[in-house]
């Protein structure tokens, strides 16, 4: 693994780090990573309880008269753990994560306990075990209502039945290993004539239903239990033999012996490492990563150093500390030194430059609890737990038409980044803006001091926003431009709005949009 302490004492690396390891810097955070060094960041991360979503949302919720929790309250609780939370790195590897084993509202409804739960599992197992997490997401409630594997019933020739094949599909493509065998590095192995071999068959997505029904969401008191794992009913599960992928299942083993069965499998798949490798890289660091990027993260799943396989502590840190992070390095696409320059970073989903802006400012709820003042899924098009199918907000192989998909890279937040919520959430990031004196007990509202000094000059303006919002990184193009545009905002009438008015330009530039 790198040796951070080289780079420690270069302060746009900090700064660049912590754009990807958390959802932002807050004020001092950058100087506090540049003097304590990066494994000592590791340290304290990996040790901070976690933040947990459904407490919140029940303290929240006993604070109304409402009769169930709703959307904008699990929202705002999102939100709250996001911008306040000190496990950040936790925090924003459940998010990574809840892209990758996705559960949404548009498919199990308002379910909104159930969901905050669900997210919760993330954040426990966020720096567990690879297979643990895996094991937890097949047989919770959510997952077991938005993929119908609740339910799931053995062949009934009489009524001419199955098990359903929803789940167990999805976990295999979307979930685990995907369509295609892959080598290593993360790339598809062809055959003899040139063509991708398939991981699966029709056959196979059959047999993996025949080992996975027989599970139920409980439902006490004429109430689902959204909480809890499902349970296991032997009397509905498929007890003969199954063969999958070449795995031999043997007859006669119980609805439990099956599961493991089924998670050791996919587990232990040599696609496995280069899959979740290959999603982390993408969600923290880059869209196009080198190869043998892929590669080193892959080896570190496979093996933490001390013979465990599926540390995703390990593999996390793997990610944000690889020498192409460092260096700026991705795949070149074919153009040299150059291309494997240019092509590095990403582009930010809305949600992240959101809480990036919202980090900076220091948001704090105006009453006792957080409500979602964003309307997250409307606004941005995206909001957690809220993707509209289990393909999540968007492919990772997503790519614009043009010079990125000519050259074969993907770009895949592009996908949800339309005039639309281009629009919607630059207005957003405005009104946030003015939230520095909101008192509504749903508001959310933020200390304006450090920027409402009317004797502050342009020099001094400029400094602070590139300090606070770019944490040093601001291009000396965007600087220009913010130069020209607050001496041209110096009359006395002007001044009281001109710091709000500079922040806004500021954080609607396309480089605040995006990672490098």
């Amino acid at each position: 693994m790198t040796d951070t302490n080289i780079y420690s004492s270069d302060r746009r690396q900090c700064a660049k780090f912590l754009y990807r390891g958390s959802f932002g810097p807050k004020k001092g955070q950058i100087d506090q990573l540049q003097k304590n060094g990066f494994d000592a960041w590791f340290d304290e991360q990996l040790s901070i309880p976690p933040t947990y979503h459904l407490p919140k949302l029940k303290a929240l919720f006993n604070s109304t008269s409402y009769t169930h929790a709703q959307d904008d309250m699990r929202q705002g609780i999102w939100w709250q753990c996001t911008v306040t939370g000190e496990d950040q790195l936790r925090q924003r590897m459940a998010y990574a994560l809840s892209q990758l084993f996705v559960v949404s509202s548009n498919g199990v409804g308002s379910v909104n306990d159930g969901l905050a739960n669900y997210y919760d599992m993330l954040v426990t197992h966020a720096f567990g075990n690879f297979r643990d997490l895996f094991k937890a997401v097949t047989i919770s409630p959510m997952m077991g209502r938005y993929l119908t594997l609740s339910g799931s019933k053995k062949h009934d020739p009489e009524n001419n039945t199955f098990p359903d094949e929803n789940f167990p599909r999805e976990c295999i493509q979307l979930f685990t290993i995907g369509l295609w065998q892959l080598n290593e590095y993360g790339e598809p192995i062809l055959d003899h004539n040139g063509n991708k071999i398939p991981t699966y068959d029709q056959n196979d997505v059959e047999n993996m239903s025949r080992l996975l029904c027989g599970w139920y969401i409980n439902y006490p008191h004429w109430q689902h239990d959204w909480i809890n794992p499902m349970l296991a009913d032997n009397s509905q599960h498929d007890m003969g033999e199954k063969n999958v992928m070449g795995t031999h299942f043997p007859a006669g083993q119980d609805i439990h012996q099956d599961l493991d069965g089924v998670v050791d499998m996919l587990f232990n798949h040599s696609n496995t490492p280069a899959f979740v490798a290959i999603h982390l890289i993408k969600r923290f660091v880059t869209s196009n990563p080198n190869r043998n990027y892929i590669k080193r993260i892959a080896d570190i799943f496979v093996d933490n150093g001390n013979g465990i396989r599926g540390d995703l502590q390990a593999t996390i840190k793997a990610v944000l500390t690889d020498p192409d992070v460092f260096a700026g390095l991705a795949n070149a696409a074919g153009q040299g030194t150059q291309g494997e320059h240019q092509h590095f970073g990403l582009l930010k989903e809305p949600v992240i430059v959101v809480a990036n802006q919202l980090r900076a400012l220091n948001m704090q709820a105006a009453g006792d609890h957080w409500w979602d003042t964003q309307w997250a899924e409307v606004t941005y098009g995206q909001a957690a737990l809220s993707a509209e199918t289990v393909f999540n907000f968007y492919k990772p192989t997503d790519a614009p038409q043009g010079e990125i998909a000519d050259l074969g890279l993907t770009a895949p937040e592009f996908t949800i980044i339309t005039a639309d919520i281009m629009r919607k959430t630059h207005n957003r990031m405005f009104y946030n803006l003015l939230k520095w004196n909101k008192t509504d007990y749903k508001e959310w509202h933020w200390d304006r001091t450090d920027f409402h000094d009317l004797s502050m000059g342009t020099t001094e303006y400029v400094a602070l926003i590139n300090e606070r919002f770019f944490g040093g990184l601001m291009s000396k193009s965007l600087q220009n431009y913010m130069y020209k545009t607050l001496a041209s905002h110096s009359a006395p009438y002007q001044l009281k709005i001109r710091y709000l008015n500079a922040i806004y330009i500021a954080t609607t530039a396309p480089e605040f949009f995006c990672e490098g």
